[in-house]
């Protein structure tokens, strides 16, 4: 027998059909779903030829359109008989569909309970919805069928994994954690990269000083403290193009000295 849980959705009130495997019970008794479905559409002003390409089908196609005008229907007016009606024609697809992504599962999950979940936001967010063509509302219903049984996969997978054992987790690799070999790795690496860091500054040191103390505060000026050749050559008394040539001199005697320095000769013989 089909159950009509009442779902209370901020003020409004909808019933949502659910199908049991066998009797598919139609809002419509008695009727042909289609004709119900355009008679109902007149009522409201609407019509299955008005959407895109639906004039003049036949079979299928004018079935996919009726839902698809019921759908635009109801994002226009919110009538819920409409909604009924809609429901009436694509709930039974909608649980074919349901059951087929979760036949891999056996009875772990209850279709309808997916239903449900689908229908409600079918019902909640009617302005997503375009009817631009015969088969929009099957494409976009699919796509709502599709994250609510990945709603309900992932919530068995999270309490299935805590319900594990610690023995069973630790027979399987943590696939979220780094492996402790790349973790050695990198460490190694920054060590290395720290210490070979360590010793270009002092070899820099060594270098710098070296120079005259004159390139030494020339540097600091141009390098570290960031000052304009214009400005430092005005506090020097000399030219611009005089305080550029000093510090290219420092800049080659310092590059001079640390290549003496970590030559390989001078290093082996230290």
């Amino acid at each position: 027998m089909g159950i009509w849980p009442v779902l209370r959705i901020g003020f409004c009130m909808v019933k949502v059909q659910l199908l049991e495997p066998v009797v598919e019970e139609r809002i419509f008794v008695g009727q042909d779903p289609l004709l119900a479905a355009e008679a109902l559409l007149s009522l409201h002003g609407c019509s299955i030829d008005q959407v895109p390409g639906a004039k003049g089908s036949t079979g299928s196609v004018r079935e996919a359109a009726a839902a698809t005008a019921l759908m635009d229907c109801y994002r226009r007016t919110g009538e819920s008989q409409v909604f009924d009606a809609l429901v009436g024609i694509v709930a039974g697809g909608l649980l074919q569909r349901i059951r087929s992504r979760l036949r891999h599962f056996g009875s772990r999950f209850d279709s309808n309970e997916v239903l449900q979940d689908a229908l409600i936001n079918i019902y909640r967010y009617p302005t997503r919805f375009l009817a631009s063509r015969p088969g929009a509302f099957a494409a976009w219903s699919s796509t709502i069928v599709d994250n609510s049984v990945r709603r309900q996969l992932r919530g068995w997978s999270i309490g299935n994994a805590v319900q594990r054992t610690s023995d069973l987790l630790e027979q399987q690799a943590d696939t979220h954690a780094r492996e402790p070999s790349c973790e050695a790795e990198e460490r190694e690496q920054c060590e290395h990269t720290l210490s070979a860091f360590g010793m270009l500054l002092q070899g820099y040191l060594h270098a710098f000083q070296g120079i005259s103390e004159r390139e030494q505060h020339v540097l600091q000026m141009v390098e570290v403290a960031q000052m304009r050749y214009a400005e430092l050559a005005k506090l020097l008394g000399i030219r611009p193009e005089a305080l550029k040539m000093v510090v290219f001199r420092a800049r080659k005697r310092v590059m001079e000295r640390m290549a003496q320095v970590f030559e390989p000769k001078s290093i082996a013989t230290t």
